[in-house]
């Protein structure tokens, strides 16, 4: 887990918890120990050797908890040796001893380790984490990570879509683990609790709560068709045992000999069998007479209070397979349709059939073909990797950038006008800037949507970058009624760049109103591709000497006149 991905840090938290519940609940054994004790040490010697982890492996806050189970976990295995060697009296004493002391040495671990979470300024924790534990924390401090759509919290409908009929099945699959109460059923329970909450704070966290989903759902099913097919088979009609008739029988005396001798050992059989019934039912009263009123319902009861009609088992067990056919049917679709789509073709359905955008690899194309290998391409960091594979181009942000002040630099220049972005971007080699827009098609995760981050973002590492200077009354708006440094910015500019000439209106569709500023002019980029649909717009920055001969030309017919 720590090989392959940074979740693994609710793994090593989810099992201590579990080991901590199965000490406070009584269910402490040598399993246990033999267990958890080894995960913690060679999972943690293990965990250091990778090298994004190294040495947080026993300095962060979330491999903390893993420590103080540790702990008291081979307190708990002491009390239990000592308690097996000493006299119930003595234990006491003992107990009192190891009580004492061991509260000491864990005040004074817990100090050691409050003394070095509080000289941390996120307390030990990781953003991501603290994010986790405090939803609201991500949108205050680290705008980076609120901005990532998969940190996103999910809605209802897409539990709906990712589990379906699971959603119902899971509440009776929480009422069979409780029945009876085991340390794996007390473990199912515990990372189902776990992962529900945290799958509700972000919805990339849906594959933690997969896995729990379907085991338990695995279980209800299991159970429901226990009790379906139990009654079925208690309810079949049983027919006597035929006995055989003469015709059955071959002639000879060696058969008359043999039924003769068979029945005779029937009866003595059926004597022994009755005086073995005797001696039972006079125990079993005896036993009755001694247990009057200890249990109200006899096991054969219990047995016909579990067992329902043959029609409705019957029924039942056509209804659970249907549905599990139904579900099967729905992940086949899901699988298909919204997990198997790339992100690079896009499709849409209306009443015309099937419509496929495919600009981004046309804007791709198209920088791979008619630039130099080595110019550089700014833009969202969404697009980093896709333009750093589909178009050979080196980037200055991607989805892997860890400093945060590279993004905050693109989106500053991006908030900033034109000149500004141009003397940023110029400062950066930048050769091309692209940008997403998605308002003649009605694509609405485009870089305009998404423009309030990189505000967010830039204002995060360069102060004049505010975020009340593009909202008008605590609204973002692109229409008449935006702010002057809204329509100002860079990104507005390349994006509705002759947008006007469309239609003649300016109607953002993905908005769903015209836009403010119609009709202007770049002064320091053009525009050098726009793709079919208008999805993705390049434009290059013009070369500063340009610019000052323009500026030359402008003073020389000022003092002409």
């Amino acid at each position: 887990m720590v090989c392959s991905w940074g979740g693994y840090t609710f793994i090593i938290n989810l099992i201590p918890m579990h080991v901590l519940l199965c000490i406070v609940t009584g269910r402490y054994s040598s399993r246990l120990y033999v267990a958890y004790a080894p995960l913690v040490v060679l999972g943690t010697l293990l965990a250091a050797l990778v090298p994004v982890v190294g040495f947080n492996a026993v300095l962060t806050s979330e491999h903390f908890a893993s420590f103080l189970v540790f702990i008291i976990l081979h307190v708990v295995a002491l009390v239990y040796y000592i308690k097996g060697l000493l006299t119930p009296r003595l234990f006491k004493v003992a107990m009192t001893f190891v009580l004492t002391v061991g509260l000491a040495l864990c005040l004074a671990v817990v100090a050691i380790l409050a003394a070095l979470v509080a000289s941390s300024p996120t307390k030990g924790w990781s953003g991501r984490s603290l994010s986790l534990l405090d939803p609201t924390y991500a949108s205050k401090y680290i705008p980076i990570i609120a901005s990532v759509s998969e940190h996103q919290p999910p809605t209802w409908p897409s539990y709906f879509m990712a589990i379906n009929v699971l959603a119902f099945l899971v509440p009776a699959g929480i009422i069979s683990c409780f029945l009876p109460l085991s340390d794996a059923s007390s473990f199912l329970v515990l990372y189902l609790v776990t992962s529900v909450y945290f799958s509700g704070v972000m919805v990339r966290l849906m594959l933690v709560l997969a896995p729990a989903v379907c085991i338990l759902s695995g279980i209800a099913l299991s159970e429901a068709f226990n009790v379906l097919t139990r009654s079925m088979k208690f309810q079949r009609p049983i027919s006597d045992d035929t006995l055989p008739t003469a015709g059955d029988s071959t002639p000879g005396s060696s058969s008359t000999a043999t039924i003769t001798t068979s029945t005779k050992n029937a009866n003595i059989k059926k004597e022994k069998m009755g005086t073995i019934s005797k001696e039972r039912s006079s125990k079993k009263s005896r036993k009755e007479t001694e247990l009057v009123g200890s249990s109200p319902v006899r096991p054969e009861k219990e047995e016909k209070l579990c067992v329902l009609p043959s029609e409705a088992s019957a029924m039942g067990i056509l209804f659970l397979i249907m549905l599990c056919g139904l579900y099967v049917i729905h992940c086949v679709w899901a699988a298909a349709e919204a997990y198997s789509a790339p992100s690079i073709v896009l499709t849409s359905r209306s009443h015309d059939g099937l419509h496929v955008y495919d600009d981004f690899r046309e804007s791709y194309a198209w920088l791979r073909h008619n630039t130099e290998v080595d110019d550089k391409v700014a833009s969202w960091w969404d697009y980093g990797y896709q333009t750093t594979a589909m178009a050979n181009r080196t980037v200055i942000v991607d989805n892997n950038t860890w400093n945060n002040t590279h993004i905050a630099t693109v989106g500053t220049a991006m908030s900033s006008p034109e000149k500004g972005a141009w003397e940023i971007f110029n400062s950066l080699d930048v050769k091309y800037v692209l940008v997403v827009f998605g308002g003649l098609i009605g694509y609405p995760s485009d870089d305009i949507n998404k423009f309030l981050w990189m505000v967010r973002i830039g204002g995060g590492e360069f102060p004049h970058i505010k975020e009340q200077d593009y909202l008008r009354d605590g609204n973002y708006r692109v229409d008449a009624q935006g702010t002057p440094t809204m329509l100002n910015c860079l990104m507005y500019k390349l994006c509705y760049y002759r947008f006007a000439e469309t239609d003649g209106k300016g109607f953002d569709r993905a908005r769903r109103y015209e836009i403010g500023r119609k009709h202007f002019k770049l002064t320091h980029f053009e525009e050098v591709f726009t793709t079919q649909h208008w999805m993705v717009r390049i434009y290059k920055l013009k070369p500063q000497k340009n610019r000052v001969r323009g500026k030359l030309k402008l003073k020389l017919k000022s003092v002409s006149q």
